[in-house]
């Protein structure tokens, strides 16, 4: 049987009007997350050094901290392989989205392309992918 629960998922977007809004969309139309924000990536690190985390949702376009370094440090902490990490980004480029994908990522989404609806499914497909690849259950969130 697989396990329902909350799912914590870390939001890492330094423009404090997407963090708000973001964050927000997922507390109110995806209840089944406990949302935790970060203002950079160096606050998403540490927050996911002391908490039990899910899925860290992140924009790449981070000014102090490269998305990049961030999403490598999630995915190469073999502490934590359980992590599923979605970008979600206002920058499209298809080399960009590929290295993402490559290098850890389950998912990229564009800001301006995405509903919280498309969010949500990401988030889930990506806790998936993850579980399934380490030979788990999937956490099923509600």
């Amino acid at each position: 049987m697989q396990s329902v629960s909350t799912c914590t998922v870390i939001l890492i977007e330094d423009d404090p009007e997407q963090l708000v809004s973001w964050s927000t969309a997922l507390r109110t139309c995806a209840s089944h997350y406990a949302v935790l924000e970060a203002a950079g990536g160096q606050e998403g690190l540490a927050l996911l050094r002391n908490q039990e985390v899910d899925c860290v949702v992140l924009d790449l376009d981070l000014s102090a901290t490269s998305g990049f370094q961030v999403l490598l440090d999630v995915v190469l902490d073999r502490r934590r392989p359980e992590i599923a990490v979605v970008i979600l980004s206002r920058l499209w480029n298809p080399t960009l989205a590929q290295m993402a994908l490559e290098h850890g990522a389950q998912a990229f989404l564009l800001k301006q392309h995405t509903s919280i609806d498309v969010l949500d499914e990401a988030i889930k497909n990506a806790m998936t992918s993850v579980a399934t690849a380490l030979g788990e259950k999937p956490k099923v969130c509600s």
